[in-house]
């Protein structure tokens, strides 16, 4: 796993970038360590921080950690060949999540609880489809060679590189 670590540089670094493919790994380990962060960061100061704060600090970790994803499952989708239209379902999913954790940090749980009565009897339309597609891309291998998206990503197994780091080849001059 240490091997694959700069794939979660490399999806950090392609947070607006939806052109390309990502192999399945690179999805993998941003999810993984980007909540390990989020654990570690909020353990940690949760020795200094309480009540309100805390749980701003939670949310606006969480959903930090959120808008990665979306380009990454872009082209996670590009690489088994489908159009990223597909990731329209985690950003619904993700605007009912954020508009649910926003009215209890502003309004507190009897106003979240208005909000959600109504969604409780729709949520399961979003459920299926968006268990689906992340199951889909977190399981399914790409296709092999290329694709109109791109080139294989398991082609080149290092994760490209912007910046040089340690260990990295020097630049050609």
């Amino acid at each position: 796993m240490t091997s694959d670590l700069p794939l979660f540089g490399q999806a950090i670094r392609r947070t607006f970038t939806a052109a390309g493919r990502a192999r399945r790994t690179e999805l993998i380990v941003y999810v993984v360590v980007s909540q390990l962060l989020c654990a570690v960061v909020l353990g940690v100061t949760g020795f200094f921080l309480e009540g309100e704060p805390i749980a701003w600090l939670r949310f606006a970790a969480t959903w930090l950690a959120t808008i990665p994803l979306f380009a990454l499952s872009t082209r996670r989708l590009h690489d088994f060949g489908q159009s990223g239209k597909w990731t329209v379902l985690l950003w619904l999913v993700a605007a009912r999540n954020m508009g649910l954790d926003l009215a209890l940090r502003i309004g507190g749980w009897e106003t979240r609880a208005l909000i959600e009565a109504p969604l409780s009897y729709v949520d399961w339309l979003l459920f299926l489809p968006f268990a689906w597609l992340y199951i889909a891309l977190l399981i399914v291998p790409g296709k092999k060679g290329s694709n109109r998206f791109g080139p294989d990503p398991h082609d080149d197994p290092r994760p490209e590189r912007e910046t040089a780091g340690p260990g990295s080849p020097e630049p050609a001059a």
